[in-house]
């Protein structure tokens, strides 16, 4: 397997742009996918929140639904199979500290009981719950349900 390539316009290391405020956040799988895939509508906020974000955090989940997430995008044309392990790779150097959803899962279930949420989001909830970081996404059912906690990303350190 190559190196990881980044994606057409997306700097390497962003800790070295001093232009962009500092911002820690947990991250949501969506704000990683929509990067790494150069989504529509979404790619120019998440490629601008990624140059603002030091030290992010997620439930380990996010490994796994960016793979599929890949995974999806290849089978569907999206993205050349050949390209989709460099899409994983990449996201590997994102420097996304995954936190074990073991260790969440009940404040997470809680949640997703009391909001008709799945459990699976609310992992992304509990953690910036309990970090006091925010929760960047995009997920509007988030943003709606958990207003003091889900934002979008560039809402953050603006």
């Amino acid at each position: 397997m190559g190196a990881a390539v980044a994606p057409p316009g997306i700097e390497r290391d962003r800790r070295l742009d001093h232009r962009w405020p500092r911002v820690r956040a947990v991250v949501d799988t969506n704000v990683v996918a929509y990067y790494l895939l150069g989504t529509p509508g979404f790619a120019s906020e998440a490629k601008d929140f990624w140059r603002r974000v030091v030290d992010p955090l997620a439930p380990a989940l996010w490994e796994a639904e960016v793979a599929n997430v890949v995974w999806m995008a290849a089978r569907s044309g999206v993205v050349a199979p050949e390209d989709a392990p460099s899409k994983l790779d990449y996201a590997g150097q994102l420097g996304i500290h995954s936190i074990a959803s073991r260790t969440l899962w009940r404040g997470a279930l809680r949640r997703a009981l009391e909001s008709g949420v799945a459990a699976y989001d609310t992992l992304f909830v509990e953690l910036a719950d309990r970090e006091s970081l925010p929760l960047a996404t995009f997920d509007e059912r988030l943003l709606a349900s958990f207003p003091l906690i889900a934002k979008r990303p560039k809402t953050l350190g603006a």
